[in-house]
């Protein structure tokens, strides 16, 4: 389970170094992080496991999660 330093977006499922939310955060002066994919503000650090989708078309993973974009994602949540 990741433990801190990476959150999920709770929308599209796409996993993220919190650092890198936190700095961009910072730089817009923003209150919350916000999701760069999908402007979701809710995330959560309790997933388990993570996919990495290069060929969202050809993937059954990608397909039952419905994933269309190529990325790291949850693959379940706590």
């Amino acid at each position: 389970m990741a433990k801190g330093k990476f959150v999920a977006c709770v929308n599209c499922r796409r996993v993220y170094i919190l650092k890198e939310l936190e700095k961009e955060r910072k730089e817009k002066g923003r209150e919350n992080i916000v999701c760069p994919f999908c402007g979701s503000v809710n995330f959560t650090k309790n997933f388990k496991n993570v996919v990495l989708i290069i060929n969202p078309e050809k993937s059954k993973v990608a397909q039952e999660l419905k994933i269309v974009h190529p990325g790291v994602y949850a693959y379940r949540f706590l």
